[in-house]
């Protein structure tokens, strides 16, 4: 059975030349979605990558900390109660969704670098998938220009051609109104 976990998603390519404004407008306004996706998902991965980097240094604080002082231990975000430090090289992590480890300190702190590396691989692979869907986007946006301008130029030949043409018709007629008389 083949493994779908290292299977890259398929890329389907498609000829702007050959499709309508419509079709090309609506291509745009979805990369311009999925553009907006991809920069909200760059600043959540920042704002964990942050919160990782904190934590790092909060870590690497303890180490000049004496046992048995007194600190202030974070609950919540915004609520902190007293306490002592026990032990200065043990540390308790969360790691997500109720689930704690216990980790010496050089554990606790290969632990938060693994987590900030693996979230700058992920900002570096939306990046560059952000700057494709930017590409891409450019070049709808220059073909929407074309066809606009080509539609522009059509109308304008057209009106020009009936105008030249009903023109043409009313010289005739004033010709034949002066031969008449």
């Amino acid at each position: 059975m083949a493994s779908t976990k290292n299977q890259q998603p398929k890329k389907i390519e498609l000829n702007i030349n050959d499709m309508n404004l419509y079709q090309i407008n609506a291509i745009k306004q979805q990369l311009d979605q999925e553009i907006e996706i991809l920069e909200k998902s760059i600043v959540d991965l920042h704002n964990a990558k942050t919160k990782f980097v904190g934590c790092f240094e909060t870590v690497e604080s303890f180490e000049k900390l004496p046992n048995d002082n007194q600190i202030m231990v974070p609950l919540t975000p915004s609520l902190y109660v007293p306490g002592r430090t026990v032990n200065n090289n043990e540390f308790l992590l969360d790691i997500g969704t109720g689930y704690y480890i216990e980790r010496d300190r050089k554990s606790s702190i290969d632990y938060f670098n693994r987590k900030v590396q693996f979230l700058n691989t992920q900002m570096d692979k939306i990046v560059k998938s952000m700057q494709e869907k930017g590409t891409v986007r450019q070049s709808c946006l220059q073909r929407q220009q074309q066809l606009v301008m080509a539609q522009m130029a059509a109308q304008q030949q057209q009106q020009q051609q009936s105008s030249s043409s009903s023109s043409s018709a009313t010289n005739q007629s004033k010709q034949g109104q002066i031969v008449k008389s």
